[in-house]
């Protein structure tokens, strides 16, 4: 436990002299019962089994030639770094979405199997941060954030163990509505304004209830939800989309290609959180492995 303490101690004092605004631990081994002035954030259990594959490496005892043992152990040193990197950025990517940094540095700790870094990363190097930044000209901040902390927790979770598909389109209202329709009795139709505001967390659990429905919910860019179960009329075919990706995903990149809108998909099949800007993906999140929490 020495060795852990000390690896915590010494990314507490990197995070000092830095002004780093969190550590982020990602370890199987590392308790983070050590305590330091500076908020710590844990990784999910999915992300340390995303990554220790790479840390497994290859068997580089294996290898006789000592040049080539040396050529084997750059290269899995430098694929573990690099997967380890790939992880804190999307780790912390999700923290900013979450509102859980204050600053522009991130310490990342990972551990496992006996091998353990610290890393530094640079929020404005993070290419996911900075396009949802650059969204901020049409759409508000905490706006954003709301719909992608619902879209990551049913892309996740789901609703009542069964997967959810649901897309949002934020912004550009009027035009919006114009290209779209009715599919069901709008759900918000009626309703306070304080009812439909996303960014307030209590409207959460009724969002989520309703994205089970079919359509996709419209935003205003402050964040206020003018309808739920609606149908865009644009024409996707000119659109270009992931392969496997269905209607839902080509018709969202399509209204932000008509529109000055932002959408966000949330993918029944997999779960994955995908954003769209002017008619292209920009921004892919896996919940199941991109999710954090604050533990002091």
């Amino acid at each position: 436990m020495a060795d852990k303490e000390l690896i915590i101690r010494t990314a507490a004092e990197i995070a000092s002299k830095i002004s780093a605004s969190a550590i982020i631990i990602m370890s199987d081994d590392i308790s983070p019962d050590i305590k330091v002035d500076i908020p710590v954030l844990i990784a999910s259990p999915s992300a340390m089994m995303a990554v220790c594959p790479a840390f497994e490496g290859e068997n580089i005892d294996n290898e006789k030639n000592p040049v080539e043992k040396l050529q084997a152990l750059s290269k899995t040193l430098y694929h573990k770094v690099s997967t380890g990197t790939e992880y804190i950025a999307n780790t912390s990517a999700t923290a900013f979405i979450d509102d859980l940094l204050s600053g522009d540095r991130v310490v990342g700790v990972i551990s496992y199997g006996g091998t353990s870094s610290i890393l530094v990363h640079d929020l404005k190097e993070n290419t996911m941060v900075t396009e949802l930044k650059a969204c901020t000209e049409r759409v508000k901040l905490n706006a954003l954030r709301s719909v992608l902390s619902i879209a990551m927790n049913l892309g996740a979770y789901g609703r009542e163990g069964k997967p959810v598909g649901t897309a949002f389109v934020i912004g550009d209202t009027d035009e919006v509505m114009k290209r779209s329709h009715q599919l069901v009795l709008n759900p918000y139709l009626g309703h306070s304004p304080e009812a439909s505001y996303i960014c307030d967390a209590n409207t959460w659990e009724t969002v989520k209830e309703f994205a089970q429905l079919d359509g996709v919910f419209i935003l205003d860019g402050d964040g206020y939800i003018h309808a739920g179960g609606r149908y865009l009329d644009v024409n996707a075919r000119e659109v270009v989309t992931m392969k496997g990706l269905g209607g839902r995903h080509a018709s969202a990149a399509a209204i932000t290609r008509d529109t000055e809108a932002v959408a966000v998909t949330v993918s029944e099949s997999d779960g994955m959180v995908r954003v769209y800007r002017d008619g292209i993906q920009i921004i892919e999140f896996d919940p199941r492995v991109s999710n954090v929490s604050r533990y002091s």
